[in-house]
């Protein structure tokens, strides 16, 4: 009776051992399920649909903040800035708390492609609780007999350098006696000689292919300088061109040829008068990433957007957005407030761009 006894008691205790093992799989299965696996997040971002500008916010799995350009000018020119909490909306920070940018790229000296960076350093203090690790531009060597900066954005661009100065000298950067900050970083990690020798710029799971810079040839006309890169997320690439015209496209194309095949292509010169169909047909993308004001977009009289259009789409124009075609101007829903963080958190989903 008593090994009877000890055998039941055997049994009773390995099977409740096996219970307990059971429940523990399936909790653990069930709350892997609830854990979300981290995403890279690409972000088009625009506070309204007015202003012409170019802004791409990139999260990558590990949390880490990419700023494209982030410039403004027409409506939002003089506005207070919208990027710092656009930028804490897309980290999950609230207002005042502390975050970094791990790599801010600048693809030309045009304000609305570096205005909303100038404000935010003219106006830089510690208590911005903002750091910026890396600057990635190049810029060609304005005010000199090759490129004598004729166009209009050259006071903005002063102003830039004055908030790089502003930057550094906040962060104690020290910085050689008659220089500016300016002119320490451009070119300094990105340049033709870099960019010949095959450079890549890797942040976590991203890959950034230097393509093309500024060239002589490109003399006095600022958008041909345009710094190209193209953007590797998982087996998707995404190709950007920002203000891109004729001779840089030219310069682009022969190079490059078919292997500018891209999945995405950001559109040159907010969708009108850039690259010629030639090197669009070379990209052969299947989304298009169009930066382009509602009064350029609807304006196909004094625009070329119309003709940019129908070139990507078998000779037909259109002016809706979908899933191929991502229209910065044709968003659901914009900020009510574009310096609440809250108000960029409630629009954040439409601007984002799925990389499938």
């Amino acid at each position: 009776m008593k090994q009877n006894g000890r055998s039941n008691i055997n049994k009773r205790a390995a099977a409740l051992l096996i219970g307990v093992i059971m429940l523990t799989t399936m909790c653990g299965t069930m709350l892997n399920s609830c854990v979300k696996t981290p995403e890279t997040e690409i972000y088009l971002i625009v506070p309204e649909p007015n202003s012409l500008m170019e802004c791409y916010i990139i999260k990558t799995k590990a949390g880490k903040l990419i700023v494209i350009d982030g410039g403004i000018a027409g409506q939002g020119y003089e506005a207070v800035p919208y990027i710092k909490a656009a930028l804490r909306a897309v980290a999950g920070k609230k207002d005042g708390e502390y975050f970094e940018v791990e790599a801010w790229f600048l693809s030309h000296a045009h304000n609305d492609h570096f205005n909303e960076l100038g404000k935010v350093m003219r106006e830089y203090v510690k208590e911005d609780n903002l750091k910026i690790n890396n600057f990635y531009f190049d810029f060609p060597p304005y005010e000199t007999e090759e490129f004598p900066y004729k166009d209009g954005d050259y006071p903005d661009l002063i102003k830039l350098k004055k908030g790089f100065d502003r930057y550094a000298e906040v962060n104690g950067i020290e910085v050689p006696e008659g220089k500016s900050y300016y002119d320490v970083l451009n070119g300094a990690y990105v340049n033709a000689e870099t960019i010949a020798a095959g450079q890549d710029i890797i942040i976590d799971e991203l890959r950034f292919e230097m393509m093309q810079t500024w060239d002589v040839s490109d003399k006095d006309n600022v958008n041909n300088s345009s710094l190209v890169f193209r953007l590797y997320v998982g087996d998707k690439t995404i190709l950007f061109l920002h203000d891109l015209g004729i001779n840089g496209g030219k310069r682009l194309l022969e190079k490059y040829g078919d292997s500018l095949k891209s999945d995405y292509v950001h559109m040159a010169h907010h969708g009108q008068a850039g690259v010629s169909e030639e090197v669009y047909k070379a990209i052969d993308a299947d989304v298009y990433l169009w930066s382009t004001p509602i009064w350029v977009w609807t304006n196909t009289t004094t625009y070329r957007i119309g003709e940019t259009r129908m070139w990507v789409n078998n000779g037909v124009d259109y002016d809706t957005a979908d899933e191929h075609n991502i229209v910065a101007c044709l968003y659901e829903a914009y900020p009510t407030d574009s310096t609440s963080i809250e108000a960029w958190k409630k629009v954040l989903p439409v601007m984002r761009i799925k990389i499938d």
